[in-house]
């Protein structure tokens, strides 16, 4: 039953978790911005949601396949989810309050779709700076999360520190607070 388990957990799983997120990604409006436009631009802030999610269950699971036993979430992942979703939450927030106050939103001017990292990385002003370094940290935070938990004896969890924690809150922060303004 243990082999059973850690194929199904430990690749199965985590496999058809990514694939899922990637299919819904490319096939559905799960990761686009909410827009009346023609062809929706993909949101940064649920882009950065999805990445973490697909890391954290993939890695959960992979550790139930190999260990037989729960893995306990530390302070680390729960602040990750939390930064994401709550990053995720007020960009929503923002959307809403300026499509109900029909402020011409930059995300409305999309005849065709500009790509994934366009998308994602521009304020309307092109390529911006704040999304540029929350993409870059949030890429650089996710593969070390990967690396640590692959290399990790125990399967661990990685245990980032109160610094790089507060990088990550500070640069979903900036992000949200000049979102603020990208359309004024």
């Amino acid at each position: 039953m243990s082999e059973i388990r850690i194929y199904i957990f430990s690749w199965g799983i985590p496999i058809l978790i990514v694939f899922l997120g990637i299919y819904l990604s490319a096939k559905t409006d799960i990761l686009k911005d909410d827009c009346q436009c023609e062809i929706k631009p993909y949101s940064f802030a649920r882009a950065q949601l999805m990445w973490w999610t697909l890391i954290i269950i993939s890695c959960y699971s992979i550790f139930y396949g190999n260990y037989g036993i729960i893995q306990e979430l530390n302070k680390s992942t729960l602040i990750l989810l939390g930064i994401s979703l709550g990053t995720t939450t007020t960009a929503r927030i923002i959307d809403n309050t300026e499509i109900n106050n029909g402020i011409l939103r930059h995300q409305n001017d999309h005849k065709h779709s500009k790509g994934f990292f366009n998308n994602i990385l521009s304020d309307g002003g092109g390529i911006s700076v704040h999304r540029f370094q929350a993409l870059i940290f949030n890429l650089l935070f996710g593969l070390i999360f990967i690396v640590q938990f692959l290399e990790s004896e125990e399967g661990k969890f990685t245990e980032f520190g109160q610094t790089e924690l507060a990088l990550m809150g500070i640069s979903s922060a900036a992000y949200v607070g000049l979102k603020l303004n990208e359309n004024r």
